[in-house]
């Protein structure tokens, strides 16, 4: 018994922090933004149907229902972080962003060229889906029945900011790359929340599409 809950425990723990680790391997280690990209989205993707497939007796179904409450939640609360993200950086970019470092960095990484426009429609339409599958469904379902919804919106937030530690590092000037995970960790408590209240994803991911498209037009017109 002792070593099914030390074996649960583990396995938990590798699919909290496993993708902190592929963005670990993409960008400190191999610098690689389009690396970084399929070692991580293949992680969201593809590690909880490998879960779901496994598990023989699952009758796992995903409810994904599009109504006008959880429209209106995600637009709102979505508008609300993309004009917050873009007005904070536009009134302090000289305090925040040393833009020529930052330039420098995303060319390290690869991030130039064509691929570009591809690379800000997976951030814009892709990354909210597969995160808020991974963690506020995926990670949320394996957890809530165990340590209840509280616990689980936090520590699913905990390592949800995680990773984006690693990148702020590397974008803003000290002390703001520390500060700027903690608007990621209240992000997802607001969509952990939104998942309890409206039992589903759906306001989620509306509301985290919208907060990444402020975080791309500051690429664009400030950074650019």
């Amino acid at each position: 018994m002792g070593n099914e809950v030390g074996g649960n425990m583990i396995k938990q723990l590798i699919l909290l922090v496993g993708p902190t680790l592929m963005i670990m391997v993409g960008l400190p280690i191999l610098q690689n933004v389009t690396i970084t990209f399929f070692l991580f989205y293949g992680w969201l993707l593809f590690v909880p149907l490998v879960f779901i497939f496994w598990n023989k007796k699952s009758t796992y179904t995903l409810k994904l229902p599009l109504t006008k409450k959880s429209l209106l939640v995600g637009v709102i609360s979505g508008v609300i972080c993309l004009v917050a993200i873009y007005s904070f950086v536009f009134f302090f970019q000289s305090s925040v962003l040393n833009i020529p470092e930052l330039q420098q960095v995303l060319v390290e990484w690869d991030f130039n060229g064509a691929k570009v426009i591809l690379l800000i429609f997976v951030l814009i339409f892709i990354n909210p889906i597969l995160e808020e599958l991974y963690w506020r469904e995926f990670m949320h379902s394996r957890l809530v029945h165990k340590i209840g919804s509280v616990k689980t919106i936090f520590v699913t937030s905990i390592f949800y900011s995680l990773y984006h530690l690693i990148v702020v590092i590397e974008i803003f000037s000290f002390p703001f790359n520390a500060l700027a995970v903690i608007p990621v960790f209240l992000a997802g408590i607001m969509w952990g929340i939104f998942r309890i209240q409206l039992k589903s994803i759906t306001a989620s991911i509306v509301s985290h599409s919208l907060a990444d498209i402020g975080i791309m037009l500051v690429y664009w017109n400030i950074v650019m």
